[in-house]
């Protein structure tokens, strides 16, 4: 139907009207000659008038036909040319070779369309291409990228940013604008900044996302973008670094930095005034307290070398996360570790059990009686006399080792559960400061256990006791 609707009709019959005019014109001029010349009757000349008329007109009807024939077919690939999604289907089947041999008369003007069709395509294939790999480079980035235009309309974003930012029912939405994603005042002017004064701009800013609904930190870079030649401004585009890991990273630095000093400086303190009490007692013979202040400056001693020692052991995974891996049988290994903690149970009354049984299995024995260690001498001195621990070794469904250290003791805080494993993490200070802890044993606990390529948990509320869950990946 668009073939012959497209066909240039006024172009044919204005050829068709023109021939007509001028054949009929030159044969009466000629009929007039003969006339005049010969004295032709009156019936015989119009007779030849009316046949050539005739005559004419098929003759103008063929040759406009002809000549608007290939016309018709250059303006069909003009407009596929010019849009492809309307006109392509025209010429499925003659992708290159859209004109034929009818077409002679204007072979240049064929020629000069081929060329400019095939560079077209050929521009939009590397367009299509670079296109693409456009895309997928955005969507790689781990960043957040976005990109604005001068009145704040949202031109493009990668699905980093959509997932943190975008929902759903805003992805379909034609025409957003980046005060429906982010409401944030420090966004809006840092994109308003870049926008007004046509100069980048860095910023830090603490957003809500749709990923975890968390609070998390950004680094938030904007620039102008603008166009190649005319170097003006056209939008600008930003870039959401999330460097929420960073700044717990520098958090846990300064607490480490911070509670080490505290740790280190409190027994100092201790045996700094305990020694130059005893200096003072000796000038002037008064050493009846000498023995005991000598056992106070000798427990702070040995909570320091604790201390480093802990610091030591944590300082040496780290540099040196190398496993001396042994089949260890972890029954031997508990009693083993249940035999040095004898002690220290029977003083506040606690019962120990030891439930389950597994096979051997591939770990570092020296490392994995240190995490039986800690866990089960925290348990005995942070829960109250006459309580019971539960050491329980077992197996999940996918065959990994699973060690329990399970208490009845008063439970932890939720509030404390996620910090636990920090360094130098207390829950009440002076408590486990009294009980001598360093605060690194779970610390060291959880390196271990990555170490391993296995993991730790704790499971706890409130009055109901504590579960200390690892587990440790078959090899």
């Amino acid at each position: 139907m668009s073939h012959f609707v497209r066909f240039p009709w006024r172009l044919y019959w204005k050829f068709f009207v023109y021939q007509v005019i001028a054949f009929n014109a030159l044969h009466l001029a000629l009929i007039s000659v003969i006339d005049l010349r010969y004295q032709v009757r009156a019936f015989v000349y119009n007779e030849a008038l009316l046949n050539f008329f005739l005559f004419s007109l098929l003759i103008a009807a063929f040759t406009s036909y002809r000549f608007a024939r290939p016309v018709h077919k250059v303006i069909l690939k003009a407009l596929r040319i010019s849009n492809k999604r309307v006109f392509g289907e025209l010429f499925d089947q003659h992708d290159d070779d859209l004109l034929d041999d009818e077409t002679d008369d204007i072979s240049e003007l064929e020629v000069a369309l081929n060329k400019i069709h095939k560079k077209m395509k050929r521009r939009k294939a590397q367009y299509l291409q670079i296109q693409e790999e456009s895309q997928a480079f955005m969507s790689a980035v781990a960043e957040g990228l976005v990109s604005v235009s001068l009145d704040e309309k949202i031109l493009y974003s990668n699905s980093q940013f959509a997932a943190q930012f975008l929902t759903g029912s805003q992805l379909q939405q034609e025409n957003l604008r980046l005060k429906d994603a982010i409401r944030t005042a420090d966004v809006l002017e840092g994109f308003e900044k870049t926008i007004r004064e046509g100069k980048g701009n860095r910023f830090t800013v603490k957003l809500s996302t749709l990923l975890d609904n968390q609070p998390r930190y950004f680094a938030v870079s904007v620039n102008p973008i603008r166009n190649e030649k005319t170097r003006e401004m056209y939008g600008v585009v930003g870039i959401f670094h999330d460097i929420t890991e960073l700044k717990r990273a520098e958090q846990i630095r300064i607490d480490f930095v911070g509670n080490a000093s505290h740790e280190l400086r409190t027994p100092l303190t201790s045996i700094k005034g305990y020694v130059d009490t005893l200096k003072e007692d000796v000038k002037t013979g008064q050493i009846q307290q000498a023995g005991k202040f000598l056992d106070i400056v000798s427990r702070n001693i040995d909570r320091l070398m604790d201390l480093v020692n802990d610091l030591l052991s944590i300082n040496m995974m780290e540099a040196n996360s190398e496993l001396k891996l042994e089949m260890i049988h972890p029954l031997q290994i508990t009693e083993h570790i249940l035999a040095e903690l004898a002690v220290l149970a029977a003083e506040k009354n606690i019962s120990i059990r030891v439930i389950g049984e597994v096979p051997p299995f591939m770990a570092d024995a020296r490392k994995v009686e240190q995490v039986l260690r800690n866990l089960i001498s925290n348990a005995v001195k942070y829960i109250p006399n006459g309580k019971s621990v539960q050491v329980r070794w077992e197996k999940d469904p996918k065959n990994n080792i699973i060690l329990r250290v399970i208490d009845d003791g008063q439970g932890i805080q939720a509030e404390h559960l996620d910090r636990l494993f920090e360094r130098f993490y207390r829950i009440d200070k002076g408590r486990t400061r009294d009980a001598g802890g360093t605060g690194l044993g779970l610390a060291i606990v959880k390196h271990i256990m990555q170490s391993h390529g296995g993991s730790v948990s704790v499971k706890s509320a409130e009055g109901q006791g504590s579960e200390f869950i690892c587990t440790f990946p078959v090899r």
